[in-house]
């Protein structure tokens, strides 16, 4: 027999022939299963032959990729996605498929109210979802009998919207508000003499001006400045002064918070995804701490010097700490729940002061016709050098009148609720707890076009989602959804023709944890937020003619914003 030399170039090009032969058949193998996977849920997705009245099925829309189904489209952009879906389906519930699993998204207004309804769906499976994946609960928390469930997550959380304490926060709130407005930039130039929420916001002094001026990036800046008064309000002020980057760390975790929501691992090599994971681990170790310090003060044991005056820690707050006390649980093992409790504090409420800001600041006729409605309720003031004496000028004061603004400038809370209207999508998952038919209003039917209300059933244990930023979106409901339209939240009696701003249809605070503050604080809260520094604060474009609004970026209730905004501040007194 002849021998054969075989070299190591041959040995090399049969290797990589045979890979790609194998990437070829690897790739060719996952075309066809999509292909199939949309032929096949395409088909399933058709509607059922029942009549109007009938109760039908939901029926899930169609997919390219199993498992992973609609979830990459969600992240990108759920509102595009579920807009279309119902465009097209015209139906009224949609099953969207992620993650091996299916949701049935809520669309129709009179069917949300159904399904928000407690003898028809739970939040329990939601908020331990919450707690595993986002608030890294090892089991504890989630093992929580019905009852210490409905008192923990429920029950001690409604003491925020209950009298004394929204009357209580609102006040101390304001008082921190108008102390620290004049101080949201201090035009020092060492950082160390800076307020807490200017250091990470690139705050610097602009030269060449007639008076004053501060450049930094507002979303930061803001951001900061809301943060530590939410917190300070609520937490007491010796949390932050213990822990001075706690904030920093909440800010990281909420950037990929999505992410986090969908128990994606840490090691994966996604942007920020790491890092979102080693902040969550830093702020555990400090909530923990924190319980750690105002149990031993209970207990009358001196704890850490930095965590001894807890006096001002909110009553609820108190009470969450003592509860878990009486359950058992350690310090560390509580810290997850406190962790989604912070979150909700801090996750929306800057946010949403930021995006009222932008919008204000981007339309300079409305800022001014807002500026003349509330100049009533606001006073501000600025003793000259000749009647203190004193070669340096005295900082300025701001005061306001919280009720009159709230009862009177109905501009002023529609500019408020159109940005959530525009700039959140908060969302809601429940999970049913029996078998389940809702059924539409004859208003919403005969608005999708339809002679009679359509009734759809779902299954006990089948996931429930409402995606308030698509019902937002809606045509429908919203003439024109893409502009920005205050006027559209303000109504006139048309026999007494009084005024009042109404949000509708919208749910702007979300639902769950998210809402812990309920609606009415939280809007006092925002409004009090944004009042003083509209009346005292010129903004302007640190670079350009005008302001520009960012992108919008998905988070967990209203939107962030795709970049931030470098902006040049000077005082109005």
């Amino acid at each position: 027999m002849g021998k054969y030399t075989i070299t190591s170039d041959a040995l090399f090009q049969s290797a990589q022939s045979n890979v790609n032969e194998l990437a070829w058949t690897i790739v060719l193998a996952i075309l066809v299963l999509c292909t199939v996977t949309r032929i096949v849920t395409n088909l399933q997705s058709r509607a059922d032959s029942t009549t109007n009245a009938e109760p039908r099925s939901v029926k899930t829309v169609a997919y390219w990729v199993p498992w992973v189904g609609h979830g990459s489209s969600f992240l990108w952009n759920h509102i595009n996605l579920i807009g279309k879906a119902r465009d097209s389906r015209k139906e009224p519930v949609l099953g969207i498929y992620m993650g091996g699993a299916k949701h049935n998204f809520v669309v129709s207004p009179s069917m949300i109210k159904s399904v928000m309804i407690p003898e028809n769906t739970s939040s329990a499976s939601m908020i331990n979802h919450a707690l595993k994946t986002v608030g890294g609960d090892q089991g504890p928390i989630r093992n929580l009998s019905p009852a210490d469930h409905q008192v923990f997550h429920h029950n001690l959380p409604n003491l925020f919207t209950r009298e004394p304490f929204t009357t209580q926060a609102s006040e101390a709130m304001v008082q921190l508000i108008q102390r620290e407005t004049p101080n949201l930039v201090t035009f020092c130039r060492s950082v160390v003499d800076q307020a807490p929420w200017e250091r990470g916001s690139g705050v610097m002094i602009a030269e060449g001006h007639d008076q004053p001026a501060c450049e930094a990036n507002l979303f930061a800046l803001i951001r900061g400045f809301v943060g530590h008064i939410t917190t300070s309000t609520l937490m007491g002020h010796a949390i932050l002064e213990a822990f001075p980057h706690l904030l920093d760390d909440i800010w990281l975790f909420d950037n990929r918070f999505p992410l986090l929501a969908m128990g994606l691992p840490r090691w994966l090599p996604l942007p920020g995804l790491p890092a979102a994971y080693a902040a969550r681990d830093r702020v555990l170790g400090s909530l923990a701490a924190f319980h750690q310090a105002f149990v031993q003060l209970e207990d009358g044991i001196d704890p850490d010097v930095k965590l001894r005056e807890l006096d001002d820690v909110s009553e609820p707050i108190k009470q969450r700490i003592r509860m878990s006390k009486e359950l058992g649980f350690s310090a560390k093992t509580s810290a997850p729940g406190h962790l989604i409790l912070f979150w909700a504090m801090n996750g929306n409420t800057p946010n949403i002061v930021f995006w009222n800001l932008l919008r204000l600041y981007t339309n300079p006729t409305l800022l001014e016709e807002i500026r003349k409605e509330i100049a009533p309720y606001v006073k501000m003031s600025r003793p000259t050098r000749e009647k203190t004496g004193f070669p340096i000028p005295e900082a300025p004061k701001v005061s306001m009148d919280l009720d009159g603004l709230f009862k009177k400038c109905h501009l002023l809370k529609g500019s408020f609720y159109e940005t959530m209207r525009v700039d959140s999508a908060g969302f809601l998952f429940r999970e049913a707890i029996a078998d389940l038919t809702i059924t539409e209003s004859e208003e919403d039917a005969t608005i999708a076009g339809f002679s009679e209300p359509r009734s759809v059933r779902i299954s006990k244990g089948e996931s429930v989602a409402v995606p308030h930023g698509v019902l937002h979106n809606d045509p429908r409901y919203f003439s024109n959804p893409g502009q920005f339209d205050p006027l559209r939240f303000i109504t006139t009696d048309p026999t007494t023709g009084v005024k009042r701003a109404d949000m509708h249809t919208i749910n702007p605070f979300g639902d769950g944890m998210a809402a812990y503050k309920g609606p009415v604080f939280a809007e006092r809260e925002i409004l009090a937020f944004v009042v003083p520094i509209i009346s005292m604060w010129n903004i302007e474009p640190a670079e350009g003619e005008q302001l520009i609004l960012p992108r919008h970026k998905l988070s967990g209730g209203t939107y962030l914003p795709s970049r931030d905004i470098p902006v040049r501040l000077s005082m109005r007194i």
